[in-house]
C-alpha cells in the first residue's frame, strides 16, 4: 500500500504551468493512463514527426518500463513521476550530447529542493537529504529516489539549415509515494518514505521539475560552461571509494576524483586516471557494504 494517498495527475494544471505559459519553451505535454514506455514512445515520435521539439511524455503506469542495459522497472500506477522529455540537439555540437543527461539530473535534484524550499509548511529538518549518483541517480537518505535511462533517435536526420534533428530522450522515473513493500530491491527510496505525510503533490514536484529541465535544456542548448560545476556541486559520488561495473561486465576499483568536461567519470586507480563514459557505479562502505 502506499504511504500517501494517491490519484491521477492533473494534466490541464501542468499543461497551463509549463506549456501555456511564456516562462518556459515546452511546446507540448501528454500525460496518459499506461503505455509500455515513455521513451519508446518518443524514440518512435521522434523519427515520424521531425518537427516534434521540446515535448514532454507522463505516464502514470509503464507496463514495459525499462532502466539501464535493459534492465525491467517497475513501479506501482499512480506512485511516481514518470516522464520522458524530447530535445532535438540542433546547432548543440556531439561533444556535448553526453552533458544532457547530467543536465537533467541538476534539473531533478533542484527541482525536488526548490518544491520543499517553497512549501513555508515545512522546516529545514523537514528536508531529506539529496545527492546525484554518477551518470544520474538521484540518492535520498542514501537510498535511490530516481533513475534515468537516455536514448537517442532520428540521429542521421537534418533539416533544411543543415541542423541536426537527432533528438535525445531522457527518460526519468521519481519515487513518490511508495512504501517499502512495493519496491522489489531493498535500496530503493520514495519520497513519502523520508516524509511522510508532509510530501508534496505530484502536480507541484512535476512543474517545478519541469520547469528546471526547461531551464537546463536552455543552458545545454547555449553552450554554458556551468554544468559540470553544477553537476559536480549535487553529486555525492565524487571523493568516494567506488565499484565500477562497465558495460561489458568488468567492474573496476577505485577513487571517484572528478566529473570531465564531456562529462565522464574520471576515476584514479593505483597512481593512473581513467574516464569511465558508463557504467554502474557502487559507492563502497566500511564492512563491504554496498549502496546502489
Amino acid at each position: 500500500m502506499p504511504l500517501i494517498p494517491t490519484r491521477p495527475l492533473n494534466a490541464a494544471q501542468l499543461r497551463t504551468a509549463l506549456v501555456d505559459t511564456p516562462a518556459t519553451n515546452w511546446e507540448g505535454l501528454e500525460v496518459v493512463v499506461e503505455t509500455g514506455s515513455t521513451n519508446s514512445d518518443l524514440v518512435q515520435l521522434a523519427a515520424q514527426n521531425l518537427d516534434l521539439d521540446r515535448h514532454l511524455l507522463l505516464a502514470e503506469y509503464q507496463h514495459n518500463g525499462r532502466g539501464r542495459y535493459t534492465r525491467s522497472w517497475e513501479t506501482p500506477a499512480q506512485a511516481s513521476i514518470i516522464f520522458s522529455a524530447l530535445i532535438r540537439t540542433r546547432t548543440v555540437a556531439p561533444t556535448r550530447w553526453p552533458l544532457l543527461p547530467l543536465a537533467t539530473g541538476i534539473a531533478v535534484i533542484d527541482g525536488i529542493r526548490k518544491t520543499l524550499h517553497q512549501d513555508p509548511q515545512l522546516q529545514p529538518d523537514d528536508y531529506p537529504e539529496l545527492s546525484l549518483k554518477w551518470p544520474n541517480d538521484v540518492l535520498c537518505n542514501g537510498g535511490k529516489l530516481a533513475g534515468m535511462l537516455v536514448e537517442m533517435a532520428a540521429v542521421t536526420e537534418k533539416y533544411p539549415d543543415g541542423g541536426s534533428a537527432a533528438a535525445i530522450i531522457p527518460g526519468v522515473g521519481i519515487n513518490i509515494t511508495q512504501s517499502p513493500d512495493e519496491f522489489p530491491v531493498d535500496y530503493a527510496m520514495s519520497l513519502a518514505m523520508a516524509m511522510g505525510d508532509k510530501t508534496p503533490t505530484r502536480e507541484k514536484l512535476a512543474i517545478t521539475i519541469l520547469t528546471e529541465l526547461d531551464r537546463r535544456v536552455g543552458e545545454w542548448r547555449r553552450g554554458a560552461e556551468t554544468l559540470v560545476e553544477d553537476y559536480v556541486a549535487r553529486c555525492s559520488t565524487i571523493g568516494q571509494e567506488v565499484d565500477v561495473q562497465l558495460p561489458d561486465g568488468t567492474i573496476v576499483t577505485g577513487t571517484a576524483l572528478d566529473i570531465a568536461e564531456d562529462g565522464c567519470l574520471l576515476l584514479q586507480q593505483k597512481g593512473t586516471v581513467e574516464a569511465i563514459r558508463a557504467g554502474d557505479v557502487r559507492h563502497l562502505r566500511g564492512g563491504g557494504c554496498y549502496l546502489p
